[in-house]
């Protein structure tokens, strides 16, 4: 299979995903990549797809269950141990063997090995895609929690469960004492190998970052590879992959606590990234399930109706008895740290919570992964009802899902929005055009004004308003009205007096054309070809103006003394004359738009129209500027961080006077930290 065309289909699934999700918001995201994933499965590259656990395991799971690992705290870890293993250990390993009974009396042509692996591979659950099915609800802290902590390390015991239930349908025996010690090999040896391995990798780490310059590319690229090389090293000994990284991965965590704010430029940048990888590793988990559903459709068609429904009720009765265990678990847990889970004990929120937490036993990919692992030949037979197996155990996945999918958001009250998306807009052009006008209150440079002002401008977006229409009509009228003042203000005494006339007539001149320009563009490509054509024009008439030039210099040598040349000087007072008018015009306008943005923001009124005019007007200034002038204005970065400074301040006083709430002020917060460190970024490239 080619990597490249997998990859490419895999990023096009997520795209799509996204796109598709606009348009049917209610539909929870793991549905929607499962199904883009079934559309995927007929493309020739994954046709007949069947997943390999393997590879699975190393290039998905490894990374996820690292970066879980990575946002648990050791303190906690160590606080919660008794909890962690009780949920991880204690209620996979009897729901395993609740399961494996249940099953082994049911279908009684398999033997209890075999249904204890069954139940082994339906053990593992996915607090991710709990997270995605309750979206929009409000899940109990507690609850969360637990789900999170069991997710951690029941992957792995499902995997030890697993693989003493294939050893012993290999061998034909087990005591119970080699259970357990192979259970504690497996499980203690993966831990310890990613405790040692995760603190001789910060070593490693920690040395490169207090003893280079520059860290960032060598522990960035080191973070990348830790979990697979954790992942085999654990594997290679025969040992807990997945409880190795996990371990490393909590190791890691303690790193980032004692570096506190040492190598913040690492630490950000490795975390983005990591934040990122995740995001794309969580959508390729349901993609691949996805995928695979139709492959499992083949194998159900094979076997029969009868046969289907068979493992349909046994698929039922199994998740029936899963949701019970976890409920009665939840529900008779002695007090303690279960407490701070469920709530106190015989009371309605914890019944409420066991309910919820029960409900909540999602399972995902990593039990069909499970599933394709089991061997086509074991003990050198065929390995009985593989395909009953793999076929109970999707259908126990999509049960989980389409349950919890439905129950969860009827159970849980819908998350609490302490602003809306509006607010958030409202309130940033606010903050915007605050630090607008205090920054260009300060700047006396007017290109460097404009830059800062069109660069703070851009925080609001591209599309910062939704009424198009009423923000197209305030336009055009400003812009009238701009005209005007422009007009009123070159026939003022102050200007008539500084200027000769016909200075002024050959600026009104300049103006004009430059307004008729704007009347008469069009938009879309109308307006792309205008543009091209008069760039071209413009090339033309300079090509023909620099031969002209050259000619006449050469034939009147005389002509090069601009001393000498009266005419000469006379177009130089000319340029200097227009040159300081377009100055004061600028100067004018851009006051006249400044005290109409101070009235409109006391007022709390729309100001989108006023950017969109001072942005064309100074469109034309510039023009006029770039004809005689083409020096690049050069803006000092405090000027930025004087202005971030201002957002900062409106921010605070809004939350002081209780004008926005806390959570809207730490979004705006966000958003100015990122807006700083990018302007930063790009002041560094431009240096």
């Amino acid at each position: 299979m080619n990597t490249l065309t997998v990859v490419s289909l895999l990023l096009i699934g997520i795209i799509s995903t996204n796109m598709i999700k606009q348009f049917i918001p209610k539909l929870p995201e793991t549905f929607i990549f499962i199904l883009v994933g079934i559309g995927l499965s007929f493309t020739p590259t994954f046709h007949h797809f069947e997943l390999e656990p393997e590879f699975f395991m190393l290039v998905v799971i490894a990374p996820l269950m690292f970066l879980d690992g990575q946002q648990q705290s050791f303190a906690v870890i160590k606080k919660r141990f008794r909890m962690i293993f009780t949920l991880s250990v204690l209620l996979a390993a009897v729901s395993a063997i609740a399961v494996g009974f249940l099953s082994s009396w049911i279908e009684s042509a398999w033997p209890l090995p075999l249904a204890i692996a069954l139940a082994a591979i339906v053990v593992p659950t996915d607090a991710v895609a709990v997270k995605s099915l309750t979206a929009g609800t409000e899940t109990p802290t507690g609850v969360n929690n637990a789900l999170e902590l069991e997710s951690l390390f029941n992957d792995a015991t499902g995997l030890v469960i697993l693989d003493l239930a294939l050893s012993v349908l290999k061998n034909g025996h087990l005591s119970l004492f080699e259970g357990l010690a192979h259970f504690v090999f497996v499980a203690g040896g993966g831990v310890i190998i990613g405790i040692i391995g995760g603190f001789a990798i910060v070593w490693v780490r920690s040395n490169i970052t207090f003893r280079t310059l520059n860290p960032d590319t060598t522990v960035i690229t080191i973070s990348l590879l830790t979990p697979f090389a954790i992942y085999l090293l654990a594997e290679s000994a025969q040992t807990s992959g997945i409880l190795a990284v996990v371990a490393t991965g909590i190791v890691h965590n303690w790193e980032s606590r004692k570096l506190k704010l040492t190598s913040t430029n690492v630490q950000l940048t490795q975390t983005t990234i990591w934040q990122m990888i995740a995001t794309l590793l969580n959508a390729v988990v349901f993609l691949l399930l996805g995928i695979a559903l139709p492959t499992v459709w083949q194998e159900i068609t094979a076997i029969g109706f009868v046969a289907t429904l068979q493992l349909v009720g046994l698929a039922i009765l199994i998740y029936l008895l899963m949701f019970a265990v976890r409920f009665i678990w939840a529900t008779y847990q002695k007090q303690g740290q279960a407490k701070d889970f469920f709530g106190p004990q015989h009371t309605k929120t914890h019944t409420f919570n066991a309910r919820v937490f029960a409900t909540s036993g999602v399972h995902g990919t990593v039990t069909l992964a499970m599933a394709f692992s089991l061997p086509h030949i074991i003990g050198q037979q065929p390995f009985p009802f593989r395909e009953q197996l793999i076929i109970v155990a999707t259908i126990v996945i999509l049960l989980s899902m389409i349950v919890s999918a439905v129950a969860l958001p009827l159970m849980l009250p819908k998350k609490q929005v302490t602003y809306t998306q509006q607010q958030l807009i409202a309130t940033r052009n606010a903050m915007v055009d605050f630090a607008i006008l205090q920054i260009r209150q300060q700047m006396t440079d007017q290109q460097a004004r404009e830059t800062v002002t069109n660069y703070l401008q851009s925080q609001k977006g591209w599309h910062a308003t939704e009424d198009k229409q009423t923000v197209t009509a305030a336009y055009q009228t400003l812009f009238s009205q701009t005209q005007t003042f422009i007009a009123n203000y070159l026939q003022s005494q102050p200007v008539m007096t500084a200027y000769p006339d016909h200075v002024i007539l050959a600026y009104q001149k300049i103006m004009t054309l430059l307004m008729q320009q704007h009347d008469s563009e069009a938009h879309g490509w109308s307006k792309l070809r205008q543009n091209i054509s008069r760039r071209l024009r413009q090339l033309v008439r300079r090509w023909q103006w620099q031969r002209l030039q050259a000619h006449f210099l050469k034939t009147h040598p005389a002509a090069q003394q601009t001393a000498d040349n009266p005419q000469h000087a006379a177009w130089q007072a000319l340029i200097t004359d227009l040159l300081a008018l377009n100055d004061a015009v600028d100067t004018a306008v851009n006051a006249h738009l400044d005290d109409l943005l101070q009235a409109r923001v006391d007022q709390k009124q729309d100001t989108h129209d006023i950017h969109l005019v001072r942005r064309a007007f100074n469109h034309y200034f510039a023009r006029v500027r770039r004809d005689y002038d083409t020096s690049q204005p050069l803006v000092d970065s405090q000027w930025y961080i004087q202005a971030f400074q201002a957002e900062y301040s409106f921010v605070q006083q809004q939350v002081a006077t209780d004008k926005i709430p806390v959570a809207l002020a730490t979004a705006l917060y966000t958003e100015i930290n990122q807006a700083q460190s990018l302007q930063l970024q790009q002041t560094q490239l431009e240096a």
